[in-house]
């Protein structure tokens, strides 16, 4: 194993993906940030076992806005829940051909839908690139599933509703042993 471990990442997020034989974190860089932590992403790679560190662009990097990580279509994605304007906005971030520091926005998906519903959360991708979002009519409101189209920016009821909703990647493989 590897002796490259990052003891000044202090804090690593709860969710990792994997991505051609590395493993991505989001964690937070408390040594030299001026205002208590810098958001960064930590790497693995399984095959060479070294640990490695992904700068995120200065505004995902420099901000207090909540952010969270997926894997739609091979490739880190970083959601960017932020409120401008008065309003709650996620911006979905992808990281380009596995260059570190080339992060290319895909599109916003906006805290209101034309009917009124909340966006309260971003929760996974579907393998067509759609956004699956948890609608809510109010804050105190059952919540809805629903895929989101980032070019034409509807919303497609999947059925599901519910007090808390969760969304899990599912993979299907046949391993030998």
């Amino acid at each position: 194993m590897s002796n490259n471990v990052p003891s000044k990442f202090v804090i690593f997020g709860e969710e990792q993906v994997v991505v051609g034989g590395v493993v991505y974190w989001l964690a937070n860089d408390r040594v030299g940030a001026e205002d208590g932590h810098d958001n960064v992403i930590v790497s693995f790679d399984l095959t060479s076992e070294e640990f490695g560190e992904v700068k995120l662009p200065d505004r995902l990097a420099y901000n207090n806005c909540c952010l969270c990580m997926f894997k739609p279509r091979e490739s880190p994605v970083v959601i960017e829940g932020c409120v401008e304007d008065h309003k709650r906005v996620y911006h979905v971030w992808v990281m380009k051909d596995g260059v570190p520091k080339l992060f290319e926005k895909l599109f916003t998906i906006s805290g209101h839908t034309p009917d009124g519903s909340l966006v309260s959360s971003v929760l996974g991708f579907r393998k067509t690139g759609e956004a699956l979002v948890e609608l809510q009519a109010h804050p105190c409101s059952i919540r809805t599933l629903v895929a989101y189209e980032p070019y034409s920016k509807t919303v497609i009821t999947l059925g599901v509703s519910g007090r808390y909703i969760f969304v899990y990647s599912y993979t299907k493989t046949l391993l030998l042993l």
